[in-house]
């Protein structure tokens, strides 16, 4: 209906229209396990309620509930009723109330410690010339020197003070990339280096550590960039443009930026779509990425008037405000996006591009993070001495690694094979023995006993073996695996259609060596957290026998 009614007036809707309706199936889906979840929650409160002195759900129950599983109050209210309880509503408002008052109290905290530290400090100082597109060095003025909330007339060695200058080569933190760090001097009296550098509004903050000297307000200081980082921070930048358009073409065009970290050591893009990335797509946006760096095309930036941008089909970032005019980086007939960033000249300066991984952040969005330059060859290289070393535990060489591995991998499966078919016997072998000593219960048989370091498959495997060859037999097993044991019932199916229930004997049995559990009526397993406890288990599975 949204798409009939809007499509005119919203052409995204009717482009879009498969992804928003995979995108609603997908949320649909999630919400109803979640509402599963709850639903199960809800009962074991229905349950509790119904026992207790008040038949009413707690506000702390109900808001846990809306708060966690995401159940509107007015459900909670619809299912309780129809079980004949009511909802404490106004201690649900009560728990939602502080929540609020919390969430409150959190901004106002962080409100306060941003503005103070960063706004309020800087609002006076005029706005700050960046040179750093064109030049990684040059002279500036010091215009000030801040420390905590204090402004500063000079600073001295050993002291970590932030520095306002005239003009400055330093990219400050913003839209994903990190800020430059680097020298600041004058030659003779002072040196510091620079730890980070920061923005507020259109002040560039530079973050110092003095290592010799005294800087002074109203100085003259020679500024360098650290060239190296940065020219490695610009290849993962450039990058980051060729990985979503690569995205893009692999995965659909409601691929968006929801996020992005560019520094010296690589590249983390968040980007909204619905499911992993099968391992063939991320070799082919990998692939895509390394084809377009093998041209060598030359980046070209430019400053041009937000709509004139806009005509040209360049990518802004969904909910970013913009000037009047913006800075377009555009690799032809590959790449346009709106960016403040610093890149390379030419995208061949980036080498290659590797993806290290992708995984999940929120709903609805994923990430990859990625390398370029020379860290790809330091990571081949950890790769290679990796294989080497495996090849040499295993006695072979690196060409024949995979061979090796199938060989061992099969003989494992062999080997497994064989100890299993050999505890099998080993258990299977004491059959009569256990039938022999089993206790008589009028019509029935109990067979019990311990297994040191067998699996639960172990005792199912032989209770099917006892249940082939006998009737009127409950089986109570236990396995000890360390500090803890797992116990097992298990009922012939002639007694199971006299009323004898494995589920509910597991309960009480579980119950006396601290654990629990549950099941169906002909097998049932449970935990046992304490193991000498177990045969205080096996004297509650008698007593339960003498019915």
């Amino acid at each position: 209906k949204v798409f009939e009614t809007s499509g005119e007036a919203y052409p995204d809707l009717m482009e879009r229209a498969d992804y928003i309706r995979k995108i609603i199936g997908i949320e649909e889906d999630k919400f109803a396990a979640t509402i599963d979840q709850g639903q199960s929650i809800l009962d074991q409160y229905i349950a509790e309620a119904k026992t207790s002195a008040s038949p009413v759900i707690s506000g702390e129950h109900a808001f846990r509930l809306y708060d966690t599983y995401g159940f509107p109050i007015e459900l909670t209210q619809e299912i309780a009723q129809d079980a004949g309880l009511g909802v404490d509503e106004a201690g649900f408002a009560a728990c939602m109330d502080a929540q609020k008052e919390m969430a409150r109290s959190a901004r106002k905290a962080e409100d306060n410690a941003g503005w103070l530290d960063e706004s309020a400090m800087y609002r006076d100082f005029p706005q700050t010339e960046f040179t750093g597109y064109e030049s990684l060095a040059g002279e500036a003025r010091v215009i000030g020197i801040v420390k905590g909330m204090n402004s500063l007339d000079s600073a001295s060695e050993g002291e970590e003070v932030r520095v306002i200058l005239d003009r400055t080569p330093f990219y400050a933190e913003g839209g994903g990339q990190v800020g430059d760090t680097g020298v600041m001097e004058a030659e003779g009296r002072f040196s510091a280096a620079v730890t980070d550098t920061t923005k507020v509004n259109n002040v560039y903050v530079h973050h110092i550590s003095v290592t010799s000297g005294t800087i002074s307000a109203g100085d003259t200081v020679t500024v360098c960039v650290d060239e190296k980082r940065r020219h490695a921070i610009a290849r993962n930048h450039t990058a980051t443009h060729l990985l979503q358009k690569a995205l893009r073409m692999v995965l659909g065009d409601h691929v968006e930026q929801a996020g992005s970290l560019v520094n010296g050591e690589g590249l983390r893009f968040d980007f909204t779509h619905f499911e992993a990335i099968s391992g063939e797509d991320l070799s082919l946006i990998e692939d895509i990425v390394n084809s377009e760096i093998l041209k060598f095309t030359d980046v070209d930036t430019k400053v041009l008037p937000i709509e004139e941008a806009r005509k040209l089909g360049a990518m802004m970032l969904f909910g970013e405000k913009y000037g009047d005019r913006v800075r377009v980086v555009d690799v032809p007939d590959f790449s346009m996006e709106f960016c403040g960033g610093t890149h390379v000249a030419n995208i061949g300066q980036i080498g290659a591009m590797r993806i290290v991984s992708e995984s999940g952040v929120a709903a609805g969005v994923r990430r990859i993070e990625a390398i370029t330059g020379s860290r790809v060859e330091l990571e081949l290289a950890k790769k290679q001495e990796l294989i080497k070393q495996i090849a040499d535990a295993l006695k072979t060489t690196p060409a024949n690694l995979l061979k090796r591995a199938e060989n061992l991998s099969e003989e494992n499966r062999s080997l497994r094979k064989e100890l299993e078919d050999l505890k099998k016997a080993g258990m299977d072998s004491g059959i009569e023995d256990m039938i022999a000593g089993a206790k008589i219960f009028g019509e029935a048989k109990l067979v019990s006993k311990t297994f040191e370091g067998a699996s639960i498959d172990d005792l199912r495997s032989l209770s099917d073996s006892i249940k082939a060859a006998q009737k009127g037999i409950v089986m109570v097993f236990a396995s000890i695996n360390g500090p803890k044991a797992t116990l097992m019932v298990s009922v012939t199916d002639d007694l199971v259609g006299k009323g004898y229930h494995a589920g509910n004997m597991i309960k009480e049995i579980a119950k006396a060596a601290g654990g629990g559990g549950g099941g169906k009526a002909d097998m049932a397993q449970a935990g046992a957290k304490d193991i000498s406890r177990l045969p205080d288990a096996f004297a509650v599975a008698e007593k339960l026998m003498e019915r």
